[in-house]
């Protein structure tokens, strides 16, 4: 029996270290892979305004400005409540100088303008006096082709015709003397001097018909051919004169549009730019859109600059550069960047928590909004987080936190 009591207590040991050997081997095996197991995601973000306003003057005309007035850094504001003002001085000397240029712009258009319509006259009536030049070469042209030629035809034809008959009558002439002089009609001295005469008219005919002849073949075969090619030529040259006018007149009428019209829109353009800079003048003021907190400057993804503004009275700004920002404190939202390796891990839709530096005992419900796939910088890429629950007072705009997302564990190893 005493056996018996001793081998079950050996037994009953020996199962007990057992147990405890197992029991921890189980515990070193469950931290060894919970140290294996990522534990979250934890970010830094910056508070950031849902309604946020950059304010600028915004203006065209007027570019250059002096600071006169601005509400301190961190006032807060109502809607329409003005925030800036500026020095009027420069700016009215430049307006004044714009009506004066203006004026003389004026003056300028209606001398041009006057011109213009001179030109314009001026235009008419050279187009009328090339129009009559071609219509003189076309009639002399036609005049020439239609009568001209064939009366130079008919002329050369005529002149031959009439030496010819002056050359008949008088060879005709003196065959007659000399028939009457054979029958003693008249004394010998008498026939010597007639015939003698009659002898030499007939000579004389017979000269100027040869001198006909050729006039007239050289009037057909040379003069009046050559006449017809001038004749051509001149009506040709007529017609490229006047289309050459014409196309000069044109392009001059063109140019003189152009230029015109150039000077009618300049006169414009300096009209409306001094409107405009009047109309600047009268509105050089900054008022806030709506309520909120002012932040001279501008933000960067929610952030303040790491410099302080050195807005001041007498700065000088430009019409494009914010000088403030106008942030609603009670709309919030948390912005940060995640690194390539973090995109995998981050997705819209993912919850956790957030904490203001400003007051690490508050704990925020929050919700990924947005998780960019593309980068705005080198490695870094834009993540929107929204606020679900949580106390916000305190927290303001550009104020920085933490954010933690626990491990998002598959939902077959949550059922197991």
């Amino acid at each position: 029996m005493r056996l018996s009591v001793i081998a079950v207590t050996t037994l009953y040991s020996t199962c007990l270290l057992c147990f405890m050997c197992s029991t921890g081997f189980a515990d070193d095996e469950k931290k060894a892979e919970d140290k294996k197991e990522p534990s979250g995601v934890t970010l830094t973000g910056v508070f950031e305004a849902l309604q946020a306003s950059e304010l600028s003057l915004d203006t065209e005309e007027l570019t250059a400005f002096k600071l006169k007035k601005i509400v301190p850094h961190g006032t807060r504001v109502k809607t329409g409540q003005t925030l800036a003002w500026f020095d009027t001085d420069e700016i009215d000397e430049k307006i004044q100088a714009a009506e004066i240029a203006l004026r003389l712009a004026k003056l300028d258009l209606q001398d041009a303008e006057f011109g213009f319509e001179q030109f314009r006259r001026t235009q008419e009536l050279d187009k009328a006096a090339a129009e009559r030049t071609r219509q003189a070469a076309r009639q002399a042209h036609d005049n020439y082709v239609q009568t001209d030629r064939d009366r130079s035809f008919g002329n050369a034809e005529y002149t031959l015709n009439s030496y010819q008959a002056s050359y008949d009558n008088a060879f005709e002439e003196l065959k007659q003397l000399e028939q009457m002089y054979k029958e003693d009609d008249l004394t010998e001295e008498s026939e010597e001097i007639v015939l003698k005469r009659s002898q030499q008219a007939v000579e004389s005919a017979k000269f100027r018909l040869e001198g006909a002849k050729i006039q007239a073949e050289r009037t057909v075969k040379q003069s009046i051919p050559r006449q017809t090619a001038e004749a051509e030529d001149t009506f040709k040259r007529s017609e490229m004169a006047y289309q050459k006018t014409i196309q000069g007149l044109n392009v001059a009428q063109q140019k003189q549009d152009i230029e015109i019209a150039q000077k009618r829109d300049k006169f414009a353009k300096q009209q409306a730019d001094l409107k405009a800079m009047q109309a600047e003048r009268a509105h050089l003021t900054i008022v806030a859109p709506h309520a909120g907190i002012v932040y001279h400057g501008e933000l960067s993804r929610g952030k303040l600059s790491d410099k302080p503004s050195s807005l001041k009275v007498g700065s000088a700004v430009t019409n494009t550069q914010v000088l403030v920002t106008v942030v609603n404190p009670e709309r919030l939202q948390i912005r940060t960047e995640l690194t390539e390796a973090l995109l995998g891990q981050v997705h819209a839709g993912m919850n956790g928590t957030a904490t203001a530096s400003v007051y690490p005992d508050r704990e925020l419900a929050v919700k990924v909004k947005v998780a960019k796939a593309i980068p705005f910088a080198n490695n870094k890429f834009d993540c929107v987080i929204t606020l679900r629950k949580g106390d916000t007072q305190g927290i303001v705009p550009g104020m920085a936190c933490e954010v933690n997302f626990a491990e998002q564990k598959p939902a077959a190893a949550v059922a197991e």
